[in-house]
């Protein structure tokens, strides 16, 4: 059940949430509340998003929605760009539309990196967002990007090299979306700085038009406020939310502990990264983003965060071993199904 606040005092990124929500379903998009909550816990918990789906799902939709909601609309906060001029494919300048597409999407994030670092704009989010990438955008853009940013700072970009570090801006989040259901381009370095969303089950339902914007006005600093990064912020919040609940945090043990059991497999920091999506997982002011039950809220959040946390960065070990998808399935069987899912599917992914 969505949270129902008190108008006259509601939570900002429930607020968020809500209008996002019906900001797509005018759009004609059927949706659940939980893909936006899991987008905005994304935002909130690292700098880099992809959004993966087949072709006809609504992906650009659910970036357009939630960026006009957050911004009010303000265009250079949300930038928009092609990843890949797939329209040149069959032309015999190919590489030379390539490289100029590349040239202009640098300048387009130089440009945003700038403008978010600005002292006037340190309460300000900015979002952009590259649409239908490729596999060297995916590359370029992200995995080289998520490899700088373990520093926090950036040296290059494609077609772009700066004299010095240049510190990447807590306020930005880049956004890109690929036509695929695998997961067989992913790599650590990615998965370090970047949440993998799926969202197949955005499907356009109607003609519908974007919708009309609302009037009301939402400071940037709620999101800018409750965003948390830090593990050690993330386990202080998660050890207040939880106090009446201590064992609440078992299951996402349980699944590190199986998953230890192989020897190959290294954890390097999705174990923290998980915890962090699970503090984000509640608002700056302690409301639970996917339920107001403490209990229900926390079950959800446990199942992205050990889907997109733990799962997805050792699919490739999961499945050659069939003595661990068992024992992963007797943890997370009738009680996470979209854990569930992502070991169901392994022979598609």
């Amino acid at each position: 059940m969505r949270k129902t606040y008190n108008a006259k005092n509601p939570d900002g990124e429930l607020t968020i949430i809500n209008d996002t929500l019906t900001q797509i379903k005018q759009s004609g998009i059927s949706i659940t509340p939980i893909l936006v909550a899991n987008f905005l816990v994304a935002v909130k918990s690292k700098p880099l998003i992809l959004l993966t789906g087949a072709m006809e799902s609504a992906k650009e939709i659910l970036v357009k929605c939630f960026s006009t909601i957050l911004t009010l609309g303000n265009y250079y906060q949300y930038q928009t760009m092609m990843g890949h001029p797939w329209w040149a494919s069959n032309t015999p300048k190919v590489v030379t539309y390539t490289r100029a597409q590349a040239r202009l999407n640098t300048l387009k994030i130089e440009s945003i990196i700038e403008e978010a670092s600005l002292p006037k704009n340190r309460d300000r989010y900015f979002i952009a967002e590259m649409i239908n990438i490729s596999p060297g955008e995916l590359e370029g853009y992200f995995s080289e990007t998520a490899f700088q940013l373990k520093h926090k700072e950036l040296m290059r970009l494609p077609t772009s090299h700066f004299s010095e570090p240049i510190p990447f801006p807590s306020n930005l989040t880049i956004i890109g979306t690929i036509d695929t259901i695998k997961f067989n381009w992913l790599d650590r370095d990615l998965l370090s700085q970047a949440t993998i969303i799926n969202c197949s089950q955005l499907k356009p339902i109607s003609g519908l038009g974007f919708g009309n914007l609302s009037s009301n006005h939402y400071n940037d600093k709620v999101l800018l406020q409750s965003s948390i990064r830090d593990p050690q912020q993330a386990f202080w919040k998660l050890s207040k939310i939880l106090i009446g609940f201590p064992s609440g945090l078992l299951p996402f043990l349980q699944v590190k502990q199986v998953l230890q059991e192989i020897r190959s497999v290294r954890f390097g920091n999705s174990f923290f990264e998980g915890i962090v999506y699970l503090a984000n997982s509640w608002s700056y002011t302690g409301e639970g983003l996917y339920d107001q039950d403490l209990r229900v809220n926390l079950h959800i959040a446990l199942d992205l965060a050990i889907s997109q946390s733990l799962l997805l960065p050792h699919l490739e070990k999961i499945i050659k071993s069939i003595n661990l998808q068992k024992k992963l399935h007797k943890i997370l069987d009738s009680e996470f199904p979209l854990a569930t899912t992502y070991l169901n599917q392994l022979n598609q992914i």
